[in-house]
């Protein structure tokens, strides 16, 4: 299996989250824009140093081998990947929604739709 992001979806996502939340750059806009406490996207900028996308890849892959046996021998392209702010309580999280299709030798198969919380760079919900 392998994921494609033909437009780069999720990789303007994850560009987001490193260039703006993790570098810190990005927070009082954020905040601004969000209405999210400054200190709750500061604490989650540190959280989530370190971050990797390379792992992150390797979850997602693993997760969505694991959920759906059609994909052995598959490609798995990104359609939608939008990227939110959340604030449960006094915590604070990075809600991608990924929207998958299943691919078998060119033909569409399936969609799979996936909700991804980032708490930190250890701490990734894949729903």
């Amino acid at each position: 299996m392998q994921i494609l992001d033909k437009y780069g979806y999720l990789e303007s996502a994850l560009d987001y989250i490193e260039k703006q939340i993790i570098s810190g750059k990005g927070l009082q806009k954020i905040a601004k824009k969000t209405g999210v406490s400054e200190d709750l996207l500061k604490n989650l900028s540190l959280a989530l140093k370190g971050f990797s996308q390379k792992q992150f890849f390797a979850a997602l892959q693993e997760e969505i081998e694991s959920r759906h046996s059609s994909v052995s021998g598959a490609d798995v392209e990104i359609v939608t990947a939008d990227i939110s702010i959340e604030t449960p309580k006094k915590s604070v999280f990075i809600l991608l929604d990924l929207i998958f299709h299943i691919v078998i030798d060119g033909e569409k198969e399936d969609k799979i739709e996936m909700e991804i919380k980032i708490f930190s760079k250890n701490n990734i919900q894949i729903i």
